[in-house]
C-alpha cells in the first residue's frame, strides 16, 4: 500500500513539474515585444534585448537632429513655436540655438536637449521616439 502512496505522490510531483514548466516557457515567450526594443547586444555567449528607451542616442545620431535659431523658428512655424524650452523651462530668446526633434517637431535648447537623449532616446514632451520609423523597422527584422 505504501509503494502505491509512494508511486502516486511522485507522479503527481513529476506531473506538477512539467506542467509548470510549460506554463512558464508559455508565459515568456507569448509577452509582447515592447514597440521600442529595437537592439541587441552581444557581450560574451550571451544575448541581450535592450529597449531603446533604456539606450541614449549617439553623437552621429544628435548631429544629424536640425539645429537652427529660435529667430528662424518662428519664421517657419509661426505661432505655433513654443515660447520656452520645455526642459529648462527659461523663454527662447532670437539668437538661442534649438534642435528639432524630427518626428515630432518638439523645439529644445540644444544644451539641454543633447544632454536628454544621450541618456534616453524619448522626447522629453511627448516620449516619442525620435528615431525615424524606417531605422525602428529595419533593425527590428
Amino acid at each position: 500500500m505504501t509503494d502505491i502512496l509512494f508511486a502516486m505522490g511522485l507522479f503527481g510531483f513529476i506531473v506538477f513539474i512539467m506542467v509548470s514548466k510549460i506554463l512558464i516557457s508559455f508565459c515568456k515567450h507569448s509577452l509582447p515585444a515592447g514597440p521600442h526594443q529595437i537592439r541587441n547586444l552581444t557581450t560574451g555567449d550571451q544575448q541581450h534585448s535592450v529597449n531603446a528607451t533604456e539606450l541614449g542616442l549617439d553623437e552621429a545620431t544628435l548631429r544629424n537632429y536640425p539645429k537652427l535659431i529660435y529667430a528662424q523658428a518662428k519664421l517657419h512655424k509661426g505661432n505655433s513655436t513654443a515660447s520656452c524650452c520645455s526642459i529648462c523651462l527659461a523663454d527662447y530668446k532670437d539668437t538661442d540655438v534649438l534642435r528639432l526633434l524630427p518626428d515630432c517637431g518638439h523645439l529644445f535648447h540644444v544644451k539641454c536637449v543633447d544632454p536628454w537623449l544621450q541618456q534616453q532616446a524619448t522626447c522629453p514632451v511627448c516620449r516619442n521616439s525620435p528615431l525615424a520609423e524606417t531605422a525602428l523597422s529595419v533593425e527590428r527584422h
